[in-house]
């Protein structure tokens, strides 16, 4: 009786399958430091929220972001990654640039932001773990009360993610 529990056991079981993720959270390094949180809408297809914490600010950012296999498929954990969003926020400033020209403030001043962003990156999520590893650009446009407009193309980042 005991040798056949077991195999019981074994016959009337399903089969085994790989755990779905359908988000991960985690942190971004770059010109600041970044809390994201990711939710999947289907495998190529996700919306991203990010709290930027950095450039004498906090803003708050939600993206649209698109996936497919990266390089034609030379790994099926390697992506392409881009999309689309806008982010709110602030920032203390105490000089700006117009068409490389610096203008200072007499004192920090508080300035409340409005921006669209674009995103363009490569991301690896590996088989073994329910991590993710990736790097990307987020170019931005902004309005700002103080800086009237800017553009920032220099947002380059490392980010790592638990996909739960």
């Amino acid at each position: 009786m005991r040798k056949i529990l077991p195999l019981l056991f074994v016959l009337t079981c399903g089969p085994i399958t790989a755990q779905h993720y359908t988000r991960d959270a985690g942190i971004r390094l770059g010109d600041g430091f970044s809390a994201t949180y990711r939710q999947y809408l289907d495998d190529e297809n996700a919306l991203e929220g990010i709290l930027f914490f950095g450039r004498h600010g906090i803003t708050v950012t939600a993206l649209k972001e698109y996936f497919q296999p990266a390089f034609g498929h030379v790994s099926e954990y390697l992506f392409f990654q881009f999309g689309f969003g806008a982010h709110v926020g602030y920032r203390y400033i105490d000089k700006y640039k117009v068409f490389n020209r610096t203008y200072r403030l007499e004192k920090y001043t508080f300035t409340p932001l409005i921006g669209v962003d674009g995103l363009a990156g490569l991301e690896y999520r590996f088989r073994e773990f329910p991590v993710t590893i990736g790097t990307d650009i987020r170019p931005y446009f902004e309005y700002s009360t103080t800086q009237i407009f800017s553009i920032y193309l220099q947002s380059v980042g490392i980010s790592i993610k638990y996909k739960f």
